[in-house]
This record gives C-alpha cells, sequence and structure tokens, in this order.
C-alpha cells in the first residue's frame, strides 16, 4: 500500500467516515477493502480507521479488538519509521467485517464526528513537530501492541482504541488541546487496570 504524500494526509473526519460507509455495502466487508477505501485520504486513517472501529460497539465481536489493535501497530510502526509504502499481510485483509453492522455503527459516529470537526483548530501546533511527534505517534503504537492482550479485561480494549482516535484526530487537525485531552482514557484504562489486577 503506498504511502500518501505529506499534503494529502488532512482530510476532515467526515469525510475519513463516509469513504469507510461508501464500501460497506456489502454483507461482508474486508479489511482490505476498509483500508484502501480509507487510505485515499491520507496516512493517519489508516490508523483511524481501525481505532474507530474497535471504539464502537464492533469491539463486542470476537477478534475484532485484536485485529484492529494489530493493524494499529503495524501502521504506527511503519509511519514512524517513515517508510514509503505501508505493508498489510493478506491474512489480514481477506479478515471482513458485517457490512451493514460496519455501517450502521459509522453512521451513529458521524454527527460526533461532525461536532469534533466544528470545535478544533490549530492550537498548540508546535506538539506536532519532531521530535514531539513521536509522542502521540509512539502511545499510538504502544496501544495497538497492548490491544490483543487488553480483549481479556471487560472495555478496557475499547478504552485504548478510543485514545488512538483521539490521537490521531489530533494529528489530522493539529490540535493540541484535543492531544491533551486524549490522555484522559489513559488515566482511566489506567485505573481500570490496577482495580483488575488488584
Amino acid at each position: 500500500m503506498k504511502r500518501p504524500t505529506e499534503s494529502q494526509t488532512f482530510h476532515p473526519l467526515t469525510d475519513v467516515i463516509s469513504r469507510i460507509r461508501s464500501v460497506a455495502d456489502q454483507p461482508e466487508v474486508s479489511v482490505g477493502r476498509i483500508l484502501e477505501a480509507a487510505g485515499q485520504a491520507g496516512v493517519l486513517p489508516l490508523i483511524f480507521v481501525p481505532a474507530l472501529i474497535a471504539a464502537t460497539p464492533l469491539s463486542g465481536i470476537p477478534g475484532v479488538s485484536m485485529v484492529c489493535g494489530v493493524l494499529i501497530a503495524l501502521f504506527s510502526a511503519e509511519l514512524i519509521l517513515g517508510m514509503k509504502e505501508f505493508y498489510l499481510p493478506d491474512r489480514l485483509k481477506r479478515k471482513t467485517i458485517d457490512g451493514n453492522k460496519l455501517d450502521h455503527a459509522m453512521a451513529r459516529i458521524t454527527p460526533m464526528m461532525e461536532w469534533v470537526e466544528r470545535h478544533t483548530g490549530q492550537r498548540l501546533s508546535f506538539l506536532f513537530h519532531r521530535p514531539l511527534l513521536w509522542v502521540p505517534q509512539g502511545i499510538c503504537l504502544l496501544s495497538g501492541m497492548a490491544m490483543p492482550f487488553l480483549e481479556f479485561i471487560p472495555f478496557s480494549g475499547s478504552i485504548a482504541a478510543t485514545g488512538v482516535c483521539l490521537l490521531v484526530m489530533a494529528m489530522l487537525t493539529r490540535d493540541g488541546v484535543v492531544f491533551l485531552f486524549a490522555m484522559l482514557p489513559y488515566a482511566v484504562g489506567a485505573w481500570l487496570l490496577v482495580r483488575f489486577l488488584l
């Protein structure tokens, strides 16, 4: 999967959702087709899409959080390494998800994304220049790596996915306030993890 140029990476969040819904017209939609559609909008949507899916009730489907976590980790690592093309194993490309459920989940979350777009702007944009940019990218990587294991702890995988969604939103809109807000799900997740372990 070729990596778009930097000038192509900024697109409205609702545009990404619209691209996902455009391919959710079949009983079963492959991961490869979903990411191919979203990837046309830039680099960051390749991370945003699996995080968004895992943050919705779709995460209740067995294995969804695990696959989404692997995708988030894979694309985050390739983004950090500055790879010119993104690699996705054929086995992951062939994974499918119910088209109707996908379309319904995206429809429900669209108003929230529209609200986010109306209330974001380029604030504290210095946070999105290297080396500081590696911080949200690194957190996305670690979140994706943790999600397959968090599937055994109720709600924790969805919380991590929500954090990744917010981090990608922050990077797409270059809004540092959203980046700071993205730390809240991780604080909640850490609290739940401590309670679960104790």
